[in-house]
């Protein structure tokens, strides 16, 4: 993992309807969050239903991880690492 991606999360299962504001606005609580990235389909630009979540400091990871997450009544997961889900 890169220095820059320390901070990193990946966010699965999210609404279609979910806005990287959302995002940052849910995981405020557990650190400073610097940027949030929805991907999106190349040919469609429709959401995919996941997205990463960028904290200033990497201690936000294991408060992240020791939480449930409900964005717009929708539980999502975030993973210890990619290869869990």
């Amino acid at each position: 993992m890169e220095d820059c991606d320390q901070g990193k999360i990946f966010v699965g299962g999210i609404s279609w309807e979910t806005t990287e504001d959302m995002l940052k606005d849910h995981f405020r609580s557990y650190g400073n969050v610097v940027g949030s990235v929805i991907a999106k389909d190349r040919m469609t630009g429709n959401p995919r239903g996941f997205a990463f979540v960028s904290f200033s400091d990497a201690s936000a990871l294991n408060k992240v991880l020791a939480d449930t997450h409900t964005i717009l009544g929708r539980m999502s997961f975030v993973p210890r690492t990619l290869f869990d889900f």
